[in-house]
């Protein structure tokens, strides 16, 4: 890590969605203390972090959310992000009590350009249409809107009109994240089969960038994309985990650099060696390796 930026705070794993392949959804799971959560936002702070992500689970399931995030910036983080499926945000007057707490931002969680699609994949009727509620009240009040883009190989072709549809409800930026098949959900044939073809995510990724060309830097992040699977035009949009500067804590304490989660990749083929981009590569993922294989691997000369 070059330098510590963010803090990502996961109190617990509770959620009102059951989305296909989540690993992170645990009812009665661990939980954080409100000395834990406080410890690890005045250490976050001394270490020099001055943004919050608050994840989950669903975060806006937690009663104290708006403490954590009022505390958060008492202690000077400047950025306070809320990742979440939106569906409390719907409600009227949540997404200004968010505001008021001091969260700056909204990372909405999309599955989908339709209802179809988004409520299938989070195996929640009604989803979907929360979230566009959500979105709409969120930008009245003044927050800025993220969209998190989850692609899975039934969804790949609905990409580009994801991102078209979060431009319309006022996204300003996008991260494109992967269906992965890892730990309980390793095993499962509808996970393993809905984790998408690199290759077919990339030439999506193309047709978004052509589509909004002068969006400007950041406009687009490709998470779990390295460099040889995604043509030259579209570096820009490459994840470095390393810069990003974000540390985890999770409940019980358990606290580590993004840049070394297996979801990050870390793994590395034998001909990655001789590849022009591997000093700067995060590597690629055991689980997507496991599923469809290392031939769109190559080096570049």
């Amino acid at each position: 890590m070059r330098r510590l930026q963010w803090i990502e705070l996961t109190p617990d794993y509770r959620c009102n969605n059951r989305c296909l392949g989540c690993f992170a959804v645990q009812d009665d799971g661990p939980s954080m203390t409100d000395g834990e959560i406080v410890s690890a936002l005045q250490r976050g702070r001394s270490d020099g972090a001055d943004c919050l992500w608050l994840g989950g689970g669903e975060p806006t399931l937690r009663k104290d959310l708006f403490r954590i995030a009022a505390a958060g910036r008492r202690l000077g983080y400047v950025r306070v992000k809320l990742q979440t499926n939106g569906m409390m945000l719907a409600y009227p007057g949540y997404a200004r009590r968010c505001a008021e707490s001091g969260i700056t931002e909204v990372a909405l969680s999309m599955k989908g350009a339709c209802a179809a699609t988004h409520d299938r994949l989070t195996r929640t009727d009604g989803c979907f249409d929360l979230m566009a509620d959500a979105a709409s009240q969120a930008r009245d009040v003044g927050l800025a809107l993220e969209g998190d883009l989850l692609i899975t190989a039934s969804n790949t072709p609905e990409l580009p009109a994801m991102v078209d549809l979060g431009v319309t409800w006022g996204m300003r930026s996008f991260r494109v994240w992967m269906l992965s098949a890892t730990d309980a959900t390793r095993d499962d044939p509808e996970v393993r089969a809905e984790v998408p073809q690199m290759r077919d995510v990339a030439a999506q990724l193309a047709v978004v960038a052509a589509a909004h060309d002068g969006a400007g830097p950041g406009f687009m992040v490709s998470l779990h994309t390295p460099a040889c699977v995604l043509p030259a035009s579209l570096h820009g949009a490459l994840f470095d985990a390393a810069a990003f500067g974000m540390r985890v804590v999770n409940p019980g304490g358990h606290a580590f650099d993004l840049a070394e989660s297996p979801m990050e990749g870390g793994f590395f083929l034998p001909t990655c060696e001789g590849c022009r981009y591997r000093s700067r590569c995060n590597g690629l993922r055991r689980d997507y390796l496991a599923v469809h294989g290392a031939a769109e691997f190559r080096p570049v000369a």
